[in-house]
């Protein structure tokens, strides 16, 4: 350590004496020096705050799945501010890695990046804790218990309070896609596709609705842009013009030239004045010639939902094949750039024409990947690792149990997987003094499985409705139960028999001794969740039920929305529209919970989803992505907002409707506005923000 360190260490335990009786308790002879980075911290927020590097030793790591240091924070305050924590999250480890650089030169200690600990006499510090980390923040932060007893005492609480905080957040559910630590199986596929993409070669990514595929795209590029793979990324989900592309595809250039120059001082990024392609020829030649000055990179320009440009070609079929034309130009003209298309199938990519009279650039350009179901070797990687940093122990036959009632599917093999973890979960006597990892059993998968199938099998059957409108003969061939129906389509001509190859391809279907093909081990489980009779008799009740709901006025526990984003009045989206039904929600979640029906006016009286549909494709998978994750998720939290509201599909008198279950939220459910936060509650039928004193004092009665 440079030469002042003892003084930085006598100036931290004089301002805090109970690190000193902590680091005692942590002292161990393979851990003989527990503590051992001491920074006060320079940030307004964590004014005389210290910030600590330190072990807890190898047996608590191994037991907590704790990678080397981590950081504590040691805070003089009584009363510690949420401000605080979101600094302690976001911002302190940024601020350790400064110091060492200035200090060192390099980066030598790199905390364990999911857990932190905090020391305070903040007697709500607990509750706070909670409330905060179901917030969905990247890492969680737990408490550093009073050190009032023996040295054994002290471990022990340390122990249960990490332990604790590491079980009450679900890694199974509520992300998508995933990258990272979260991110499992799929490794030869990454393998493969980068080493043909630096070849120069390019592919496409096929798969059904929740396979994964943007996942893989994502963890593509988190591996491999420090060693020179420039992945240009442009998701179409949400464009509703070609020539939006344009806009969209030059600014994900200039972002990822720019996040990679952090790193790499010899990135050309061209004058401002080219940044913008202002026609489709424009952007070959701004892509080529970023390719050329550049030439140490390789360059994937990928397209993230592919199939949307079939929709977009429907009204402008020469301008998509001008967008085309322009990436293939540019993949032709230079060595170290290669192009990536993620979609649902290859019917865009196998077709010569993109309509009657407008021929199609790609058309045979493309080699083709697919991404099956998980191997039970990824199935079971996936629930037993993301297990074990929530506190799970899973026996060998309940990880089979999960990879063969779900067919390995990997949406439905963690949701499955989150559903058991609440069963354990509730178990437990007393969930809140976690000490040791709690063991899952077949018997914990059998009784989740029974509560779960059915709205599994309503996702399984929209996953299939999705593809219907992109290739209706491969869905026809998903819904055959019989060898005989799946012949019969794969001989109607060309399309049944490319339609039979990708579904193979897909690992959905597998040949017979015979020369058929039949249902494979996946797709019979899957077809499992779906097409119960009881799944009929139970809907035709709800519809009951919802009719008694419209019949009902507004009220403290029921809301009513013609859209959640579309503006009626002027005929195009309105972030005011969206913001609104955020704010509902919100209320709701810090009231005693309530309904909110979107599709309907304000008598209670449906009129559809058509216009919100549409922005979404016309898929409800989509919509519900959008309003789950990328609306309430982002605005309200994704941890409370998959714990608190349950989303549902409702078809009535011809018009679809979607219904928002909203629980009651222990803690404090705050709407991310700006640099600040906003807190909404329920005040009869209407929604009201509180401010200022009564704001704090709403959250210290409810955290109390």
């Amino acid at each position: 350590m440079p030469a002042g360190f003892d003084r930085f260490r006598q100036t931290f335990f004089a301002n805090f004496p109970e690190a000193a009786r902590l680091e005692k308790a942590l002292r161990t002879p393979r851990n003989s020096s527990p503590m051992f980075f001491f920074q006060e911290s320079r940030d307004p927020d964590l004014k005389k705050s210290w910030l600590v590097l330190g072990r807890l030793g190898p047996e608590m790591e191994a037991s907590l799945s704790i990678n080397g240091e981590v950081l504590f924070l040691f805070s003089p305050h009584e009363e510690f501010q949420r401000r605080s924590f979101n600094k302690l999250v976001d911002k302190a480890r940024q601020e350790i890695a400064e110091v060492q650089r200035r200090l060192f030169g390099v980066v030598r200690f790199t905390p364990d990046s999911h857990i932190s600990l905090i020391y305070s006499k903040d007697p709500s510090l607990a509750s706070n804790l909670k409330a905060w980390n179901a917030d969905g923040a990247a890492s969680l932060v737990a408490r550093v218990p009073m050190p009032d007893g023996s040295l054994d005492e002290i471990t022990s609480e340390l122990r249960i309070s990490i332990a604790t905080v590491l079980a009450s957040r679900d890694l199974y559910g509520g992300k998508n896609p995933v990258t990272g630590r979260d991110f499992f199986g799929r490794l030869e596929t990454i393998q493969s596709v980068s080493a043909e993409l630096r070849n120069g070669r390019s592919i496409g990514l096929f798969g059904l609705r929740r396979s994964g595929k943007t996942s893989l795209l994502r963890e593509l590029q988190r591996r491999e842009e420090p060693s020179g793979l420039a992945l240009v990324l442009s998701d179409l989900e949400s464009t509703d013009a070609v020539d939006d592309i344009l806009r969209q595809a030059s600014q994900d250039l200039v972002n990822v030239l720019r996040r990679m120059k952090e790193t790499r001082s010899d990135i050309w990024l061209g004058p401002e004045s080219e940044h913008e392609a202002k026609t489709f020829g424009e952007l070959s030649a701004r892509l080529i010639r970023v390719a050329e000055r550049n030439s140490a990179l390789n360059f994937v320009i990928a397209v993230d939902e592919v199939e949307n440009l079939r929709r977009l070609a429907s009204a402008s079929p020469e301008r998509v094949r001008l967008f085309l034309g322009s990436l293939r130009r540019a993949a032709q003209a230079t060595k170290n750039l290669s192009l990536f298309f993620t979609g649902l199938t290859t019917r865009f990519f196998d077709q010569s024409m993109i309509v009657d009279d407008v021929d199609n650039p790609l058309f045979g350009f493309v080699d083709s990947h697919f991404l099956p179901p998980f191997s039970l070797a990824e199935s079971t990687g996936l629930v037993r690792d993301l297990g074990t940093l929530m506190m799970l122990d899973w026996d060998e036959d309940a990880l089979s149990a999960v990879h063969n009632l779900t067919g390995g599917f990997p949406f439905f093999v963690r949701d499955l997987a989150s559903a058991v973890r609440r069963i354990a979960l509730d178990e437990l006597n007393d969930s809140s003094q976690l000490s040791s990892q709690v063991n899952i059993k077949e018997g914990h998968v059998d009784v989740a499985f029974e509560r779960w199938k059915d709205q599994a099998g309503r996702t399984w059957g929209e996953i299939i409705r999705t593809l219907e409108s992109y290739h209706p003969v491969m869905a026809e061939m998903l819904r055959a139960t019989r060898e005989e129906e799946i012949r019969e389509w794969r001989s109607i001509g060309v399309e049944g028999e490319l339609s039979a190859l990708a579904l193979q391809r897909l690992g959905l279907l597998v040949p017979t001794d015979v020369g058929r093909l039949s249902r494979s081990p996946s797709l019979i489980a899957l077809d499992g969740l779906a097409g119960r009779p009881a799944v009929l008799v139970s809907d035709i009740q709800k519809r009951r039920d919802l009719r008694d709901l419209l019949s009902r006025t507004e009220s403290l526990h029921l809301e009513f929305k013609s859209t959640a984003r579309w503006n009626i009045q002027s005929n195009k989206k309105d972030q005011a529209i969206e913001e609104a039904v955020v704010k509902s929600v919100a209320a709701f979640l810090n009231s005693d919970g309530g309904t909110l029906v979107i599709g309907v006016n304000d008598d209670g009286e449906p009129r559809g989803l058509a216009e919100d549909l549409n922005t979404c494709r016309g898929s409800f998978d989509q919509y519900e992505r959008w309003l789950m994750g990328s609306l309430l998720g982002q605005k309200i939290g994704m941890e409370i907002i998959s714990q608190c509201v349950q989303f549902a599909q409702h078809s009535l008198d011809g018009h679809d409707l979607v219904v928002l279950e909203v629980q009651k939220f222990p803690g404090v459910a705050w709407v991310a506005s700006g640099d600040d936060d906003s807190l909404y509650v329920r005040n009869g039928n209407e929604t009201q923000q509180l401010r200022g004193r009564r704001a704090a004092e709403f959250a210290r009665n409810r955290l109390a």
